[in-house]
């Protein structure tokens, strides 16, 4: 009897690793390797985005300008804590850095009220279909910070967060200002 039950979990479970392997392939998602992810040193892909307020946002317009990438979802508990840090950057670094919360991969509508119940002010691009993420700037997960200095050139990269970071993020965002 214990033999089968241990049949029947274990057949369950590989069934639902399955349909989980299935579901993310034919999303188009995949694995990342190293070679596709950005790094420090690297030129900046250039992209526009859609901005909640309906306005489009192209890294290329902002060149001579500090820009910071935060990619997040509202589904992660890590981008949900880190988002105020965001919103103190923005304040603390107000006209001399561009920062864009770039959610990533869900409708304008869920992200919309999501932001206005929470009351951050930074503008919010829509990576609706996750494509910039995916293509342009990969990353293993969310969130994912990326600091780009007034020449296009990546000075950062932070993937995931945590307590007591706004100083290092700080400090990066300085080293990118020069």
């Amino acid at each position: 009897m214990k033999n089968k039950a241990i049949i029947i979990i274990l057949s369950v479970l590989l069934i639902g690793v399955g349909v989980v392997g299935y579901f993310w392939l034919s999303r188009g998602i995949d694995t990342f390797d190293q070679e596709s992810e950005v790094y420090a040193g690297d030129v900046a892909p250039d992209f526009s985005v859609q901005l909640l307020t309906g306005e489009t946002f192209t890294l290329s317009e902002h060149r001579g300008t500090v820009v910071v990438l935060d990619f997040w979802a509202t589904w992660c508990g890590p981008c949900v804590a880190k988002m105020p840090t965001m919103q103190a950057l923005s304040e603390r670094f107000a006209g001399d850095v561009i920062f864009v919360g770039m959610n990533v991969g869900e409708a304008p509508q869920r992200v919309r009220e999501f932001i206005a119940e929470r009351g951050f002010t930074y503008p919010v691009g829509l990576d609706e279909n996750g494509d910039i993420h995916r293509n342009l700037y990969p990353s293993p997960g969310v969130p994912y910070m990326v600091i780009i200095n007034g020449d296009g050139m990546i000075t950062a990269t932070f993937l995931g967060g945590g307590e007591g970071l706004e100083e290092i993020y700080a400090n990066a965002i300085l080293e990118a200002l020069g």
